[in-house]
């Protein structure tokens, strides 16, 4: 009788530790996952404030590219309103020599003063451009109706600039430092540039003063560096993500 005794309460106190130790596996079991549960629910806030950050950021720019379409449009209407009034005076001054050169210094002169605030797309050669038709003309090597009909074209040209994209190579000076470069040109909203040596950013207007800045941070190089991977092959539309380098373009109102 005390054998079976002494076996039952062998049995019972072995049912109890395997009771006591499967109470604190359970309660490390629990621990962990209450412990993957914060780490998930950390995860989880943070991705919503990361998400809410990338939207408020597209926000911002969608705001910025809306104002600037904006700004490229009116620059448009000023444009074919300069067009308009360059037919008015020509009907006002009729064939007179000297009449059309007053009209022709004017148009050349609005221009130029709008084409130095623009995004710096071969500035210095579109001014030139327009140099080169007054001297001309106040050479005689143009006959005033032909300076005019060039600066039509101008004229034409600067409103074509802001609905097209493409690729281009021109001189940009970055550390102070000329260079030949490869920009990709976003009408005339966005201007991005890449060297042979693979630099790569894009204009930017200081004070007034419009200049280059090198993105180094290494995910905003792939966005650039896919952009001209695209235009390369002729891939021109479509969405980019892309860094914000929208030009804050003036236009006189």
């Amino acid at each position: 009788m005390k054998r079976v005794t002494l076996l039952f309460l062998g049995s019972l106190i072995v049912a109890s530790s395997l009771y006591a130790k499967s109470e604190e596996t359970m309660a490390k079991e629990l621990m962990k996952l209450r412990a993957q549960v914060e780490e998930l629910s950390s995860k989880i806030q943070d991705e919503k404030e990361s998400t809410k950050a990338t939207m408020r950021s597209l926000v911002m720019q969608k705001n910025e590219l809306e104002a600037n379409i904006g700004r490229q449009e009116l620059k448009i209407k000023q444009l074919t309103m300069e067009m308009e009034k360059l037919k008015k005076h020509i009907q006002e001054v009729g064939s007179s020599a000297e009449g059309l050169k007053e009209v022709v210094d004017e148009a050349i002169g609005k221009l130029a003063n709008q084409i130095k605030k623009e995004l710096p797309f071969k500035t210095k050669e579109r001014l030139e451009d327009l140099l080169k038709i007054k001297q001309d003309m106040d050479n005689n090597v143009l006959t005033p109706q032909k300076a005019l009909a060039r600066v039509w074209n101008s004229y034409s040209d600067e409103v074509r600039l802001t609905k097209e994209n493409g690729l281009f190579k021109q001189t940009i000076n970055l550390d102070g430092k000329d260079k030949l470069a490869e920009v990709a040109r976003l009408g005339m909203v966005m201007l991005y540039f890449k060297t042979p040596d693979d630099h790569v950013g894009y204009a930017i207007e200081h004070q007034d003063n419009w200049g280059y800045k090198e993105v180094r941070d290494k995910e905003k190089r792939k966005l650039i560096l896919n952009l001209f991977d695209s235009m390369h092959k002729q891939i021109r539309t479509g969405f980019f993500t892309l860094p914000d380098a929208i030009a804050k373009s003036k236009v006189e109102r």
